[in-house]
């Protein structure tokens, strides 16, 4: 088979959202992914099938039977399977010619400038509980130049935030201080996500941060990957310029909701203290 051919010919129907060249670009374009689990998957599946060429990915764990609802490569056949080589297997699947990177182990100090190496854009799909490896990969990111990008599955909607090398930080924005404690962290965080129309129909009490527990659906997750693909095509190919932090956007088809939100002074936001209470209330694992 004529790789060169048979990824001019799968991509062929791109023609009219994305030129000849354009789609060479893609080719060449080299994503990070941390995480292949419920978001990293459908991100890997999806960019793939865009015409991405080249991927950095990274999981330590194997798929289970509680990850079918959402989670891409979960399958009755991948059971018990590792999660970073069953993806990387459908990557190739779907562009044989696709540059694959796989590190089958937790994101650390040791391996995080592997991990970040000759990256162009980096996608955050780490498990929204994992704070430590999150943090040192925006801040590695962030002095290498590499944008990251956040899709994260809330109830029926998606929420995408945008960070450029240049803007607003990944803490500024959460409002995370050095001394922070482990659960104080994770509050800011989880008060970053804006209070949408999913708190209507949401039950957060679930939420256990112990047992890595959370509501989350695969028709959310799929939703996030297509607007995290879309703005790695809109930074790749300068087709607009992208809106990062402050700026962040929830898409909720079941509340026909779709908003920009803007939060001035990101974590310093006088209102981001009381946003803290509200989730404590909400979410009686994070008090």
């Amino acid at each position: 088979m004529d790789l060169d051919d048979f990824y001019d010919r799968a991509f062929s129907r791109n023609r009219g959202l994305i030129s000849e060249q354009e789609q060479q670009k893609l080719k060449n374009t080299r994503v990070a992914i941390p995480g292949m689990g419920g978001m990293g998957g459908t991100h890997a599946a999806t960019l793939a099938r865009t015409g991405i060429g080249k991927f950095t990915i990274a999981d330590f764990d194997e798929f289970g039977v509680h990850n079918i609802n959402r989670q891409y490569g979960a399958m009755a056949s991948t059971v018990d399977k590792d999660k970073a080589q069953v993806m990387a297997g459908i990557i190739k699947d779907i562009n044989p010619s696709a540059d694959v990177k796989i590190i089958n182990e937790a994101i650390s100090l040791e391996n995080a400038d592997d991990f970040l190496a000759d990256v162009d854009v980096m996608i955050d799909a780490l498990d929204v509980f994992v704070m430590d490896a999150r943090l040192l990969l925006y801040k590695k990111a962030r002095e290498l130049g590499i944008p990251v990008i956040s899709a994260g599955p809330i109830g029926f909607s998606a929420v995408v935030n945008v960070f450029s090398a240049e803007g607003m930080s990944f803490e500024d924005f959460f409002g995370l201080e050095p001394d922070m404690s482990e659960k104080e962290i994770l509050l800011s965080f989880f008060a970053g996500i804006p209070i949408g129309p999913h708190m209507k129909y949401m039950d957060l009490k679930g939420v256990d941060p112990v047992s890595g527990a959370a509501p989350s659906l695969g028709l959310a997750c799929q939703m996030g990957a297509g607007m995290a693909a879309t703005e790695v095509i809109r930074y790749v190919l300068g087709k607009g310029k992208m809106k990062a932090v402050p700026w962040f956007f929830q898409f909720d088809p079941y509340a026909q909701y779709y908003k920009q939100h803007y939060r001035w002074l990101g974590g310093r936001n006088p209102l981001f203290k009381l946003k803290k209470q509200f989730v404590k209330r909400k979410i009686p694992a994070l008090k």
